[in-house]
């Protein structure tokens, strides 16, 4: 059960609807479809945060640590698939500005966004 709490506060809406919004309003250098994203990301950010549970329950990390770890674990992977799959049409200049915006928002999301939602509704 706690498994599946993980689940649906990483894959909530105030997760990954600043997500939409960026991918909705991206200029047309995206080689993937609004729709398949809009499929793929609740799941990328529930699953992530399943897993960050584990990791942190197996290493007996605090939350903070947690979510730092799993932000720049996350961060790291979708800048490796997004490359693997050339999911964007960028320059080297494009692709360097991509890894930043990235990690910062994957910061601020795991770290903001998730950290208060499961410290504020994990226990109900």
């Amino acid at each position: 059960m706690k498994y599946l709490k993980q689940f649906v506060i990483g894959s909530s809406y105030l997760v990954f609807l600043p997500f939409y919004y960026a991918v909705y309003n991206s200029r047309p250098e995206k080689t993937y479809s609004y729709y398949n994203y809009t499929l793929v990301s609740p799941l990328w950010f529930g699953i992530w945060n399943v897993i960050s549970l584990i990791i942190a329950e197996y290493l007996s990390l605090s939350s903070r640590i947690r979510f730092i770890l799993i932000s720049i674990l996350s961060s790291f992977s979708i800048m490796t698939i997004a490359k693997y799959f050339k999911s964007y049409n960028f320059t080297k200049s494009e692709w360097n500005k991509y890894y930043i915006h990235i990690f910062i928002k994957y910061l601020i999301v795991w770290n903001f966004i998730i950290y208060l939602l499961e410290k504020n509704l994990l226990p109900l």
